[in-house]
C-alpha cells in the first residue's frame, strides 16, 4: 500500500497548481425543467442536441487500454451520436469462468493519469463530455484506505454470569484487520434466563443475501434490522422490520422483555485493559455484554490490476476528506486544463451492512434525541423494555446510519465536487437493500442514477430489473433534470441482444418509468490487439466499435437521443406525490410497484421526509416540486408510521385545501419522549377523527381519504384517468409491465401535452387512447424522425380526446397535443398489400474474412442463415449484402408504398439504384421508397448484419479450422441466433393524405 500512497503524494505535489474553479456550468443545467418551443422541440427531435445523446460505461478493463484505442473509441462515440462517456477503470473480465485479461497500469499511477489526461484532451477536441469514476471498481476504497477509515459494523461477546462478587474476563470481540474499538461493558439481569428470544419474521431477504459470521448465530432478521447487513438484492420492501409482531407472531406474550432499560448497568470504567472485570450485583442470572466496533471487511469491488483494499466509512467525513485528498485531489488538478471533466461519479453500493462508526453515539444522541449505549443489547438480539421499544430502537439505529451516510458521505462529494466546478452523478440509491434511505442520497446529485437491466437469466423478473422510478422521483423533488440509468445492463448469454426484441423494449420501459439518460453498460475500451470481439466485461450489453452492427448503429442510436431530447423538455405530468416514510432502508422500486395506488391511468412519484419539509412547496390544493411538477394529491405510507414533523406538514397542505389518502397513522416509526407522543395522538385525532377505511371527510379546507388508495383520492378530487385505452382485444390494456399492456409517460412542454406510448408485446396492438388533453394532434416515430398529424380523433366535452393507435410489436410513439400544427397529414390506413417480385431472386455476398467464402449464394427465398445447409452460413457473424433487381408497384397519384420484410436479424441498410433509403432495425421493418421517381427494372441492395454469439459459437467447435473470434470470454451458451432477411418481402401500399 505504501507505492500507492506514496504516488499520490508525490502527484499532488508535481501538479502543485491552484485548484480550478473554471467555468463548467453544463452540470447546472441538470437542475430544474428546460424551457422548450414547439419549434425548438420539433428541430430537436429531428437533431438531438448533446444534452440529449446517450453516454456510456467506458470500462477501461482492468486498466488495460492505449491511447490510440482512447482516441478511437473516442471518435466512434462522437461520431455514432453519442455526447459523452462515464470513464469507470475496472476489472471483472475474469468472472464467472473467462479469462482475466492482464493488468494496464494502476489506477492513478503517473502511467494512468497519462492516459486519463490524453482522454480528456481528446474529449475536449472532439465536444464529449466526461464523468470520472473517482474508484476504480466501486464500494468506494482501495490501498489507501487504513483498517480505522473503513467501513464499521459492531461485533461483541457475552457472558452469563450470577449475581453477587462478580469477577471475569470478558474476551474481545471477532475483530477484523487488527482494528477494534470498545464501545461499552453492560451487564443487566435475565427476566427469562439465558436463551435468545425468538425474533420476528420479517420475511426479508433474498437468494443474494450472506449469513451471518458473528460469534454467535445471529439470525438474518436481526441483522437486517441493525443493519448489519444487506437484506436483498432488488430494492427490498423493508416495511415488514417496522413491525415488532406483538400482534401476530408474539401475541401470546405482547409485553416480553428480557430486561429493562432502567435496569441496564454501564460498567465500561470497571473494565481493564484485558478484559478483566469485577463488580457485585444484585442476585440473579446477568448477562454481560462487551460491544465494540470493528472493520466490516468490506472491500473494493471488481477493481483492476494492484488497485484492491478495504471500502472507506461511510458514516465518517474524515475518511471522505482522506480518500479525496490522497486520490481524487490529484486527478482533479491534472483535469485543470480541459473542459471536458463534468461530472464526478462513485457506483452502485454492494458492501453490505455497516452500523457504526467513530461518532456515532455523539451523532445518534444529535439526531435522535436520546442516548443509544443501554439499548445495545437489543443488537446481541436481546428485548429492552419489550418488543415495541426494541423494535424502534433497531428503526433509530438504522435511521441514523442513513442519515450519516447522506451527511458525512454524499453530501460532502458534492461539496468538493462543486468546489472545483463539477456535480456528481452517483448511483447511490441501491438496488442492493444497503442501510440508506434512497431518495435522500440524491438530495445534492447533479445527476440521479440508478438502473435498468435487459432481460437476462441473472435478473429475469421487472422487479429484479428496473430500478429508474427512483431516480425519476429524485430528480422531480430535488429539481433536477436528467434521470440517468446506467443501462441495458445483463448478464449474458453474451453478444445476443436483439436490437427490435430485447434492447428496445428495455430501454422502452425505463422512458416510461422515467428515465430520460442513458448510461449504456458497457463500452469497453478493446485495443486492436485483442481481436475480435475482443476484451470484455463478463457482464453488460457489449457495446463498441468491434460488435457486428456498429457500423449500421447510427439509426438505433438516433432512436434513443430523440427520445430522451423530448422527455428532457418540459416537466412531467404525475397525479399524486407518495410519502414513503422515514423508515431505512427505504427504497423506490419499480413503477408497477405503485405504492400510491394509482395504477393504470395515472401516475405518481414518490417523496421522503428531507424533500417533503425542504423542497416541496404548498400553493393551494396542490403540491410543487422544484422542477415544476404539481401533484394534486398526496398519499401516506402504508405503515402508517409518520413522524410529528410530516403530520404537521399534513395539516398544512389541507388547510389550503389540498386532499390527503392515508389510514390513521398509528405512530411514529422511532422512540419519541412523552411529550412528542401526547402532540402525535392529538393530532392524528384532530385530523383523522372517526376515519373508516374507504370513508371520506373534510378537514377544514381539505379533503381526507380514508384509505391508502390514491385512486379514489384523486377520484374526490376531480382529476380524471391522464390515459384511458378501450380495445377488442381484451390483452391490450394499459399495465406497467415488460411483457404485456399499454404503459406511457406524459411531459407538458409549454403548451404542449406530450405522451410516450409502448407496446411491450410481440403482437401489434391496436386500440383508442383517451386522453387528458386536446388540441391538435401530431404523432412522432423516433425509429424513423417522421412527424405526422393526427386528423382521426374525436374531442370530449370534458377536455379529453380519442385517438385511434397502431403500435406495432415492440412498437412505441409520441402523441402530441399542440396549439397549432404544421406539420404533414398521417397515411391512412394500407390500401393493399403485394408481394415483392424479384427477378431471378437474390444473390447474398458474405463479408470478407469472416468465415465464408466470397463466392456469391443464390436463393430464391429469405431464410435465416442459421438454416443453411453450409456451416460456415450458419455460424456467420458480420454483414452480409442481398441485391435483386425489381419491377416497381404501379401506384395512383396519392399512394406511396413502403417495403417491409417479415423480419430482420439484426439491422439492415437499404440502398435503391445504389442511392440510400433508410436502416431498418425495428417492428414493422418496412422502408417507405419514392416510387414515382423509378422506372423499369431497379436494383434493390440491402446489407444486414447480425450479430457475434453465432460465429462464437461456431469458434468453440474443435473441428472448426478456422476461428474467427477472439476474446477472454467463454461462457457462450445458447442456441444459434436468427441471421439476415427472414420471410417473404412485400409493398404495403398507403394512401396519402
Amino acid at each position: 500500500m505504501r507505492p500507492q500512497r506514496t504516488l499520490f503524494a508525490i502527484l499532488g505535489l508535481i501538479v502543485s497548481l491552484p485548484l480550478f474553479s473554471q467555468q463548467r456550468s453544463a452540470h447546472l443545467a441538470s437542475t430544474a425543467s428546460a424551457a422548450v418551443s414547439l419549434a425548438e422541440l420539433r428541430a430537436g427531435f429531428q437533431n438531438p442536441p448533446l444534452q440529449a445523446r446517450l453516454r456510456c460505461y467506458w470500462w477501461w478493463l482492468n486498466g488495460n487500454t492505449d491511447k490510440p484505442t482512447i482516441t478511437h473509441d473516442l471518435e466512434e462515440m462522437k461520431a455514432k451520436g453519442f455526447g459523452g462517456a462515464l470513464l469507470v477503470d475496472a476489472d471483472g473480465s475474469g468472472q464467472a469462468g473467462n479469462t482475466r485479461v492482464a493488468p494496464g497500469p494502476t489506477f492513478g499511477s503517473p502511467a494512468w493519469v497519462d492516459l486519463y489526461t490524453h482522454a480528456l484532451r481528446e474529449a475536449d477536441r472532439l465536444g464529449l463530455e466526461i464523468t470520472l469514476n473517482i474508484n476504480s471498481g466501486w464500494n468506494l476504497g482501495g490501498p489507501p484506505v487504513k483498517p480505522e477509515q473503513a467501513s464499521k459494523i459492531l461485533t461483541y461477546t457475552r457472558e452469563i454470569h450470577a449475581g453477587g462478587k462478580v469477577q471475569l474476563v470478558l474476551k474481545q470481540p471477532p475483530t477484523k484487520n487488527g482494528f477494534y474499538r470498545d464501545i461499552a461493558v453492560l451487564a443487566y439481569p435475565l427476566s427469562h434466563g439465558a436463551k435468545l428470544p425468538e425474533q420476528p419474521n420479517d420475511r426479508q431477504g433474498d437468494r443474494y443475501t450472506a449469513n451471518s459470521d458473528q460469534e454467535d448465530s445471529v439470525p438474518l432478521t436481526l441483522q437486517f434490522r441493525s443493519a448489519a447487513a444487506e437484506n436483498g438484492f432488488s430494492m427490498p420492501d423493508s416495511a415488514s422490520m417496522l413491525d415488532d409482531g406483538t400482534r401476530s407472531q408474539f401475541a401470546s406474550d405482547p409485553t416480553y422483555a428480557d430486561t429493562q432499560l432502567h435496569e441496564v448497568k454501564n460498567l465500561t470504567i470497571l473494565m481493564g485493559k484485558d478484559g478483566s472485570l469485577q463488580t457485585e450485583l444484585p442476585a440473579g442470572e446477568w448477562e454481560f455484554l462487551r460491544i465494540g466496533y470493528t472493520d466490516s471487511d468490506a472491500r473494493v469491488s471488481t477493481s483492476s490490476g494492484a488497485w484492491q483494499g478495504l471500502a472507506i466509512d461511510h458514516m465518517n467525513r474524515h475518511a471522505f476528506d482522506t480518500y479525496w485528498n490522497t486520490v481524487v485531489e490529484p486527478l482533479l488538478r491534472v483535469a485543470k486544463p480541459f473542459k471536458s471533466l463534468k461530472y464526478l461519479a462513485t457506483d452502485s453500493w454492494e458492501l453490505g451492512g455497516t452500523n457504526w462508526t467513530d461518532d456515532f453515539q455523539s451523532q445518534f444522541i444529535k439526531l435522535r434525541g436520546y442516548d443509544p449505549i443501554l439499548y445495545l443489547p437489543i443488537v446481541a438480539g436481546r428485548i429492552v423494555d419489550g418488543r415495541g421499544d426494541s423494535t424502534r430502537f433497531l428503526t433509530d439505529l438504522r435511521r441514523t446510519v442513513a442519515d450519516l451516510i447522506v451527511s458525512e458521505h454524499f453530501d460532502v462529494f458534492a461539496e468538493k465536487a462543486k468546489e472545483h466546478g463539477l456535480g456528481i452523478q452517483a448511483e447511490s440509491g441501491g438496488p442492493h437493500g444497503a442501510p440508506i434511505d434512497a431518495l435522500e442520497t440524491f438530495r445534492h446529485a447533479a445527476v440521479p442514477q440508478t438502473e435498468f437491466w435487459s432481460a437476462n437469466p441473472h435478473r429475469s423478473l421487472d422487479r429484479e430489473r428496473f430500478f429508474t422510478k427512483e431516480g425519476a422521483s429524485a430528480a422531480n423533488i430535488y429539481g433536477q433534470r436528467f434521470v440517468a440509468q446506467e443501462g441495458e445492463t445483463s448478464i449474458g448469454p453474451q453478444w445476443s441482444e436483439s436490437l427490435a426484441t430485447d434492447l428496445k423494449p428495455a430501454f422502452d420501459m425505463a422512458i416510461t418509468e422515467g428515465m430520460n439518460r442513458l448510461v449504456w453498460h458497457e463500452f469497453t475500451s478493446s485495443p486492436k490487439g485483442t481481436g475480435l470481439p475482443g476484451q470484455e466485461y463478463f457482464a453488460g450489453t457489449h457495446l463498441n466499435p468491434k460488435v457486428t452492427w456498429w457500423n449500421a448503429s447510427g439509426a438505433f442510436f438516433a432512436y434513443l437521443n430523440r427520445i430522451q431530447f423530448v422527455m428532457q423538455a418540459g416537466t412531467p405530468v404525475n397525479d399524486a406525490l407518495y410519502f414513503y416514510g422515514d423508515n431505512v432502508p427505504n427504497f423506490v422500486r419499480l413503477k408497477a410497484d405503485d405504492p400510491a395506488g394509482v395504477l393504470p391511468g395515472y401516475d405518481y412519484d414518490v417523496s421522503n421526509e428531507d424533500a417533503l419539509l425542504r423542497t416541496i412547496k404548498i400553493q393551494g390544493r396542490e403540491l410543487i416540486g422544484p422542477s415544476g411538477v404539481r401533484w394534486s394529491v398526496m398519499v401516506l405510507p402504508r405503515t402508517n408510521r409518520v413522524s410529528l414533523s410530516v403530520l404537521q406538514f399534513v395539516k398544512r397542505y389541507l388547510q389550503a385545501g389540498g386532499t390527503v389518502a392515508s389510514l390513521s397513522p398509528t405512530s411514529p416509526t422511532g422512540l419519541v419522549d412523552a411529550r412528542q407522543r401526547l402532540s402525535f395522538d392529538a393530532l392524528v385525532k384532530e385530523i383523522w377523527q372517526g376515519c373508516r377505511d374507504g370513508s371520506v371527510h373534510l378537514f377544514e379546507s381539505g379533503t381526507v381519504v380514508c384509505s391508502s388508495n390514491g385512486r379514489n383520492a384523486l377520484a374526490s378530487a376531480h382529476v380524471l384517468p391522464d390515459l384511458r385505452i378501450t380495445a377488442s382485444d381484451p390483452k391490450i390494456h394499459l399495465a406497467a409491465s415488460s411483457h404485456s399492456g399499454i404503459d406511457y409517460v406524459h411531459r407538458r412542454v409549454g403548451t404542449s401535452e406530450v405522451y410516450f406510448l409502448r407496446n411491450p408485446s410481440e403482437r401489434a396492438a391496436s386500440f383508442t387512447a383517451t386522453f387528458r388533453a386536446s388540441g391538435n394532434i401530431e404523432l412522432w416515430d423516433a425509429v424513423t424522425g417522421e412527424m405526422k398529424r393526427s386528423v382521426l380523433s374525436q374531442a370530449h366535452p370534458d377536455g379529453t380526446t380519442d385517438v385511434p393507435l397502431n403500435l406495432p410489436a415492440f412498437g412505441s410513439t409520441f402523441v402530441l397535443f399542440v396549439q397549432q400544427s404544421s406539420v404533414a397529414g398521417l397515411r391512412s390506413e394500407m390500401q393493399r398489400v403485394e408481394p415483392l417480385k424479384v427477378i431471378d431472386g437474390w444473390n447474398v455476398s458474405f463479408q470478407r474474412n469472416r468465415g465464408v467464402s466470397g463466392v456469391a449464394r443464390h436463393t430464391k427465398e429469405l431464410t435465416s442463415w442459421t438454416t443453411w445447409n453450409e456451416d460456415d452460413v450458419r455460424y456467420f457473424s458480420g454483414t452480409a449484402s442481398y441485391s435483386a433487381e425489381f419491377d416497381a408497384p404501379k401506384l395512383a397519384a396519392e399512394e406511396e408504398a413502403c417495403l417491409r420484410f417479415q423480419d430482420v436479424r439484426e439491422i439492415a441498410q437499404v440502398a435503391l439504384n445504389g442511392k440510400p433509403v433508410s436502416t431498418i432495425w425495428a417492428n414493422p421493418y418496412m422502408a417507405c421508397i419514392h416510387i414515382p421517381m423509378l422506372k423499369g427494372s431497379n436494383k434493390l441492395t440491402i446489407k444486414v448484419t447480425n450479430l457475434w454469439h453465432n460465429r462464437l459459437l461456431g469458434d468453440l467447435d474443435p473441428e472448426q479450422k478456422t476461428k474467427i473470434t477472439k476474446t477472454n470470454i467463454k461462457t457462450i451458451q445458447g442456441p444459434l441466433l436468427p441471421s439476415g432477411l427472414i420471410g417473404p418481402a412485400e409493398w404495403v401500399i398507403y394512401k396519402t393524405r
